[in-house]
């Protein structure tokens, strides 16, 4: 068994160790007070001396402070007198004043041991407000010439001001040196005398600390590596192994403090509900990735910056709550996860906001094409429905793309181009992506321009319905008519739906201009049933007037003041509209129902959810979409859908519409396969009421001998 197994030290514990070490150097530093106490009382005299002196030296100082001050009070005066400032010269001369009064304390203090140079430095400053005021008043009489004179006066009485000062300084200052090395080397023969005593304290001390030092050295040494690395950041710390003293504490107090620091770091950088990163990671993630690009020298196509925007989840949280919502929000984050690559950094960083980092290839020159193939696989993949409990939703993304550095060269910039692109995305319908571009701000900016002009469209009364007939095929009578929006604007002519209801979407004024639709389309159809027509008329029903809960108000206003009569108003949806299958939509529609409406839906088949749209929703009539229509004869494709559309309308009772119906042998062609209620160009386009009502009767009587 080694000597050191047998240390007095061994049963102690550090606190003990310590404390035994403190009263070893106590009772050395006993020692040394009383020897540095005699050492003081040799040396009081010259220590009195060296106050003295200081305090001197310190005076002249304050002097010199008090003169600088004086003389920048002065020269606010004159700057203030020269630009005619009554107010400024006021307080400057204020300001002059006290500085005067403290400068004059100091000189007596300066007079108090040194009566010459005080006599000097006040006789010149008495002389110094006259020789000021000589050059004031040269200079504004624009007599710059006269003011030399007494402007080289002033100043010599200055500069002699600044020399006696300076003199006085050096002059303390050599004094203040003379005592102190006097009284360093009266010091010098009493530290010889007590060297010995020194010595021992000295080494006695050392001996102590090292018998002491070397029983925690070794523990003392893993603590502190430990803790340094805890101070770098790192958590993956070399923990001190367990003891049953103060550093056994020690270590147990790392481990806590690391497992603390391991989930800070996941609430400061990770999102708790989905486990991604947060927008504090994004940053950081952005910051280091353009670092490594400008390090590289790459000067295009570096890394692209996806911010991916949830469609329509504020609408879902609060119809469904929060508990739900975070359930949507967990599933969006997998999908995205899931048709993301796995090398592709995923983040979100607020509400029903993400981010991916996806970074390009050194000289990868079909770096676009494989963003809009990552797009593209992410808007397919995340469409699905997603059924919870009582309630299937539809799901989908908005995309924006902006790339370093071509659409900025910054982290704010990159984020803030993918912002736009993602607005830009939504603006075009959602569910589909958008890269940025140097157009997008001035589109931006169009796009609230085009707001502010519909709000006086709708104050001056230019937003008109017109219809477009929908005609029965097989008994050639008109059916019907769709509602269409158009807005009579004063420079740029008669313009459609698609060139402002995006605009109108974004500003919040689609609602104004539905109910201005529907009220029209009520008052209009009460004026044919009266003439005696029975058409049928289709209003489309944007998402924003369904999110309202006053719809079924909005309803009952619409046909305020209108007599009653048969119900003859569809209500169309588009499956954009129809994104919520829950419980209380279908209430809504079936109360929608109940007030005398017809339900369709909208632009059938484009979505991946029309079918199951049909299971969960009360619906009563479908439109193919034109699309189909557009490409039946050459596609088998829109074909078999259209087919199959109309075997699933007749199994379950539903009433079928084409729209966009372009030519007669579109006509017949859907004809034959039992669909022959038509819309398109090939029979009107829409136009206004008093024009369709006599296109109607036209195409009546031109079809008078098909039903005969």
């Amino acid at each position: 068994m080694s000597r050191h197994s047998h240390s007095p030290w061994r049963h102690l514990s550090v606190r003990a160790r310590l404390l035994g070490l403190t009263a070893s150097l106590f009772l050395a530093f006993v020692a040394g007070s009383l020897l540095l106490t005699f050492l003081v009382e040799r040396n009081h005299g010259d220590q009195i001396a060296g106050v003295e002196q200081s305090r001197r030296f310190q005076a002249i100082l304050d002097t010199e402070q008090a003169m600088g001050l004086y003389r920048h009070h002065g020269s606010q005066i004159n700057a203030a007198s020269m630009l005619g400032d009554a107010d400024k010269e006021r307080l400057a001369r204020a300001a002059y004043a006290d500085s005067r009064h403290a400068l004059d304390e100091r000189l007596q203090v300066l007079g108090g041991f040194d009566r010459n140079s005080h006599d000097i430095v006040s006789g010149a400053l008495d002389e110094i407000p006259d020789y000021t005021e000589q050059v004031m008043a040269a200079l504004r009489t624009g007599h710059q010439v006269e003011s030399a004179p007494a402007l080289a006066e002033l100043q010599r009485r200055l500069d002699l001001i600044e020399d006696t000062l300076q003199s006085a300084r050096r002059r303390e200052l050599d004094t203040l040196q003379q005592i102190q090395r006097r009284a360093f080397e009266r010091a010098n023969v009493a530290r010889h005398v007590g060297l010995g005593l020194t010595l021992v304290i000295v080494v006695s001390g050392v001996l102590l600390i090292v018998t002491v030092v070397r029983s925690i050295l070794r523990p003392l040494r893993i603590t502190t590596e430990a803790i340094r690395q805890v101070n770098s950041g790192a958590l993956d710390i070399d923990l001190p192994p367990p003891r049953r003293d103060e550093f056994g504490e020690m270590a147990q107090a790392i481990r806590h403090f690391r497992d603390r620091a391991e989930k800070l770091e996941r609430l400061a950088y990770y999102d708790t509900l989905t486990g991604l990163g947060n927008r504090e990671r994004l940053e950081e993630t952005l910051e280091r990735t353009v670092a490594l690009c400008e390090k590289a020298g790459r000067k295009e196509r570096c890394f692209a910056l996806v911010a991916l925007d949830l469609d329509n989840f504020a609408s879902i949280n609060q119809r469904l709550g929060h508990r739900l919502g975070d359930r949507y929000l967990s599933e969006a984050a997998t999908r995205l996860q899931r048709f993301l690559p796995p090398e592709v950094a995923l983040f979100r960083h607020s509400g029903d906001k993400f981010a991916a980092v996806v970074e390009a290839s050194e000289g990868e020159a079909s770096f676009e094409d494989r963003l809009k193939s990552l797009a593209d696989v992410v808007l397919r993949g995340v469409s699905e429905p997603y059924l919870i409990p009582n309630h299937l939703l539809n799901m989908s993304v908005s995309m924006g793309i902006s790339i370093y550095p071509e659409d900025g060269s910054t982290v704010e910039q990159i984020f803030a181009s993918a912002q736009s692109a993602v607005i830009a995305a939504k603006q075009s319908g959602r569910n589909t992506m958008r890269f940025a571009g140097g157009k997008m701000a001035s589109q931006l900016r169009r796009q609230k321009s085009l707001a502010n002009e519909i709000r006086r469209g709708l104050q001056n009364g230019e937003f008109e319905v017109f219809y477009q007939p929908i005609v029965d095929f097989g008994s050639g009578l008109v059916s019907g008519a769709e509602a269409l929006t158009r807005w009579r604007h004063p420079q740029r002519g008669l313009l459609t739906a698609g060139e402002f209801i995006t605009a109108a979407e974004e500003e919040g004024l689609v609602g104004k201009l539905g109910q201005r639709c529907l009220e029209a389309v009520h008052r209009q159809s009460e004026i044919w049933q009266r003439a005696g027509h029975h058409w049928r008329l289709a209003v489309n029903l944007s998402a924003r007037q369904l999110q309202q809960e006053n719809l079924l108000d909005s309803l009952r206003n619409a046909r305020l003041g209108i007599a009653e009569g048969d119900h003859l108003i569809d209500l169309e949806l588009t499956e954009s509209a129809l994104f919520d299958t829950s419980d209380p939509m279908r209430e809504l529609l079936n109360s929608v129902r109940r007030q005398g409406y017809r339900i369709g839906m909208d632009d059938f088949g484009t979505g991946y959810s029309s079918f199951t749209y049909l299971q969960w929703l009360p619906v009563d009539k479908i439109k193919i979409d034109r699309q189909f229509v557009c490409t039946m004869e050459a596609s088998k494709q829109a074909m078999g859908i259209i087919s199959a559309t109309m075997a699933l309308a007749r199994n379950l009772g539903l009433e079928v519409v084409a729209e966009g119906v372009e030519t007669a042998q579109q006509a017949a062609l859907l004809a034959e396969m039992g669909c022959t209620l038509h819309q398109g160009f090939h029979y009107s386009p829409a136009v206004p009421a008093d024009a369709f009502e006599i296109w109607a009767q036209d195409y009546a009587a031109g079809h008078a001998g098909l039903r005969r």
